[in-house]
């Protein structure tokens, strides 16, 4: 390696390394501006004060969330650089901190007598989650700006066999500039090489990050000297089992007898949980029909009067466990538009199982219009309440597109659809098939009341942005 290309390497990992902390050290100051915000509204607003004896229990809460708050989210690992950047898993973990501060204050109160207060904390919990989870949406949107410029968070060096490249080259170009890799070494032929040796070559390509893809190797404590050959080195190890794609948060590693064993958690498709979703979708869903009446009927008048046929369309779409429903939309198609689905299919083509298109001739004026803001689903409100859908859950899809399904798609079934989900919040339709898939399963297989909340929050998101929508 030239002198030149040598410095240009040791520069930019050190530009690497400045934007990963710069921007933990923003994401922090952001955190605590979030938190003092709440904090300080709700004395503005004078929540939860009774006079004079009521001054020191709310001091005692500030004083008490101000400390715990911040420990919480340095706790739960909420600024790790590799969860920033995308998905639900820095959202799912500022939930879990907030719940945490909130249950610690709760006991310390109660330790110390506390008796007043309550009104304050619990504002103060809910307008500080808010605000802590839209200065995480804001700081993504920084880092996405750095990342167009072309500056990594992650510079990696792979350690695996030649057959597993392709899905990890395929993860980091999902990672949206997150993780560039410089380079890699091959356990084909030889699953058992030096690790300093696979060290050294990592660090000579500056590399902060080794990610390694377990081999077949005759040397079963081989990833061990891995791990060891870096404990004196500034660098990462991170470890890609194939079923972490899915199964991650369900995944926790336990020592037996010595040995270190990765737990997999077999998914769970009833319980209490279940219940408790059924009556939030059953109680939201009435609601939202109460609430929503007078702009349903606006929309519904807007279809009738600008173009000819029903308000609403119908159509059979696959349900939980392959059972069959009536799906309501606003018509936002030609009447006809059913009949011409497989002639734009032949015509235009599709990835995966579904058809959609950029710019479909079928759609109407207003219907543009309704699905740009996803307002042509508010009808399956009725399907919620009637329990044929969820609020939160996989798309459900029209049967012709079922009937492409390949073992691991259906796997979707095993969940009731819902009216928004990961799929939505992330994309919708600028997705590929492949990537609505596993967005999917790793809803049905991990769900959770915490992933449900933020779901809806980033649902407002969407909605509002219309991006992905057509």
């Amino acid at each position: 390696m030239s002198f030149n290309s040598r410095a240009q390497d040791l520069v930019g990992r050190a530009r690497v390394v400045l934007e990963e902390r710069n921007h933990s050290r923003l994401v922090v100051v952001a955190d605590l501006v979030a938190i003092a915000l709440a904090l300080g509204l709700g004395v503005v607003l004078d929540i939860g004060h009774e006079g004079p004896a009521s001054d020191g229990p709310r001091m005692f809460m500030i004083v008490s969330l101000m400390v715990l708050w911040p420990l919480m989210l340095w706790q739960m690992q909420t600024r790790a650089t590799t969860i920033l950047g995308g998905g639900a898993e820095e959202y799912r973990r500022v939930l879990l901190a907030s719940l945490w501060t909130v249950a610690l204050t709760m006991s310390l109160a109660y330790i110390t007598g506390t008796q007043f207060g309550r009104r304050y904390l619990f504002f103060s919990a809910v307008v500080g989650t808010l605000f802590l989870l839209a200065d995480r949406s804001l700081m993504r949107n920084v880092l996405h700006r750095r990342l167009q410029r072309g500056d990594p968070l992650h510079r990696v060096f792979v350690v695996a066999a030649q057959a597993q490249y392709p899905q990890l080259e395929k993860q980091f170009a999902r990672s949206g500039g997150l993780m560039e890799q410089v380079g890699s070494w091959d356990l084909t032929d030889a699953p058992d090489p030096d690790p300093v040796v696979v060290v050294k070559a990592a660090l000579d390509l500056d590399a902060d990050t080794i990610v390694y893809a377990p081999a077949q190797h005759e040397d079963p404590a081989w990833p061990r000297r891995l791990g060891w050959a870096m404990e004196d080195q500034d660098l990462s190890l991170l470890v890609s089992p194939q079923i972490a794609n899915i199964a991650g948060p369900r995944l926790s590693i336990e020592p037996i007898n010595g040995m270190a064993l990765v737990r997999v958690e077999m998914p769970k498709f009833s319980g209490p949980a279940r219940v408790i979703k059924r009556a939030i979708d059953l109680i939201g869903s009435s609601l939202l029909l109460i609430a929503l009446a007078i702009p349903l009927g606006i929309f519904a008048a807007l279809i009738k009067l600008t173009s000819p046929g029903p308000v609403f369309f119908m159509q059979t779409r696959a349900g939980a466990g392959g059972t069959t429903f009536e799906c309501f939309k606003f018509r936002t198609m030609v009447v006809d538009a059913d009949s011409r689905r497989e002639e734009l299919r032949a015509e235009h083509g599709g990835s995966g199982a579904t058809f959609k298109m950029t710019r479909d001739p079928r759609v109407t004026g207003v219907g543009h219009w309704l699905r740009r803001f996803s307002l042509d689903e508010l009808p399956q409100l009725f399907n919620v309440w009637w329990g044929q859908m969820s609020l939160i859950g996989p798309r459900p899809h029209p049967l012709d597109d079922v009937q492409r399904y390949d073992d691991v798609a259906t796997r979707r079934l095993l969940a009731k659809p819902g009216m928004t989900g990961l799929w939505q919040v992330s994309g919708r339709s600028d997705l590929d098939w492949e990537q609505s898939v596993m967005l999917d399963l790793y809803y049905v297989e991990n769900w959770s009341l915490p992933l449900d909340a933020i779901i809806v929050l980033r649902t407002l998101k969407a909605v509002i942005t219309g991006r992905g929508a057509y």
